[in-house]
């Protein structure tokens, strides 16, 4: 943003242009500058890239494509293809292309960022095209981010949903943003950590963070990922599109043995799940992620507990896990080190607790 930009006065247009300053946005907004927000990073390092964005715009993530489409527009990037897809396996195998593309003789980018976007029963329907997306991996200068939208309380679902479950059986490690700051930090985060293991990368956004706004402060240097080192030197993962035994046998035990470890490596450098409350005579230990972060502050606001020092003072001790899927076993014992409860908070199914 310019001097002269600084002097005209607030303009919602500024949500998707501006690089710097306080900008408001809902949940969604926030996912659609996301891609454009990665690009000008990518450019600032010196990297020639664009973006693919593909997938089903069910509620919570209804808006997303023309969300996606007014950012562009009100960008001016180029850089950027939109194809909202009839139906989310369309969307998904679309968008393991993208990660292929550069292996072509006329690639005329160094990576693309991949996008997904689906509701809870999208990824359902979606899970083998994905799969199989998983499989031939990510570029090392792309990258892909799927945006899950879950719908817990069916609020605007005929069903109540959680696709975390899916995502961890699919080896996707998930992130779980709280407000519209979280997805665009997240986000960034969601993109490198792809990046940097060669897997698909999940972001939980529940109806409630999408539909939810914020003002938001912008800096394209609040992310600076510390990239976890493979036997030495980063890891270089080259997509393939060879998906046949004895072959995809070895990936299985890439992903497991390597690749997920990378994710895990790469969430502790990054301090994704951190403690964010801790007292010297903590007995007793809550965990959340998340908007259920949020509603764990709430509550125990009600009750008096209001502030950091309030919640320390009563002995508790609070980790915020940006990841929680896959689950770092370390980070926990660190943190229930000393405890004599722990109380895990998730909505639906207890993928953390169990």
């Amino acid at each position: 943003m310019t001097a002269t930009e600084s002097n005209r006065g607030y303009r919602l247009s500024d949500r998707f242009t501006n690089d710097y300053g306080t900008v408001f946005l809902t949940g969604i907004q926030a996912m659609a500058r996301l891609p454009l927000e990665q690009l000008r990073a990518d450019r600032a390092a010196g990297l020639n890239t664009a973006a693919f964005a593909a997938g089903y715009p069910g509620s919570p993530l209804g808006g997303l494509d023309s969300a996606l489409e007014r950012a562009v527009r009100e960008s001016g990037e180029t850089d950027v293809v939109l194809r909202p897809s009839v139906n989310e396996e369309h969307a998904a195998t679309a968008v393991m292309g993208s990660q292929l593309a550069g292996s072509r003789p006329d690639a005329r980018y160094d990576g693309i960022i991949g996008i997904w976007y689906g509701k809870a029963p999208g990824v359902d329907r979606a899970s083998d095209a994905i799969r199989h997306a998983m499989f031939a991996g990510t570029d090392p200068t792309g990258g892909v981010v799927l945006l899950a939208g879950d719908d817990p309380n069916a609020k605007s679902s005929t069903l109540p949903s959680t696709s975390a479950g899916v995502l961890a059986d699919l080896h996707i490690p998930v992130l779980y943003p709280g407000d519209p700051a979280d997805v665009l930090e997240l986000g960034r985060h969601a993109i490198a950590m792809s990046r940097a293991t060669g897997l698909w990368v999940g972001m939980k956004i529940v109806a409630n963070v999408a539909d939810g706004s914020a003002n938001v402060s912008l800096d394209p240097d609040r992310v600076q990922p510390q990239i976890p080192l493979h036997e030495g030197a980063p890891y270089q993962h080259r997509p393939d599109h060879r998906l046949l035994t004895p072959y995809t046998l070895d990936i299985e035990r890439e992903i497991v043995e390597v690749r997920t470890n990378l994710a895990l490596a790469y969430a502790e450098m990054n301090h994704l799940n951190r403690v964010v409350v801790d007292s010297p005579d903590a007995w007793i230990g809550i965990i959340s992620s998340g908007i259920t972060y949020w509603e764990v502050r709430e509550a125990l606001a009600v009750i008096g507990l209001d502030s950091d020092e309030a919640i320390s003072s009563a002995g508790i001790r609070m980790l915020r896990m940006g990841l929680p899927i896959p689950f770092n076993a370390s980070t926990i014992r660190d943190f229930a080190a000393g405890l004599e409860e722990v109380f895990v908070i998730e909505e639906k199914t207890p993928n953390v607790e169990s």
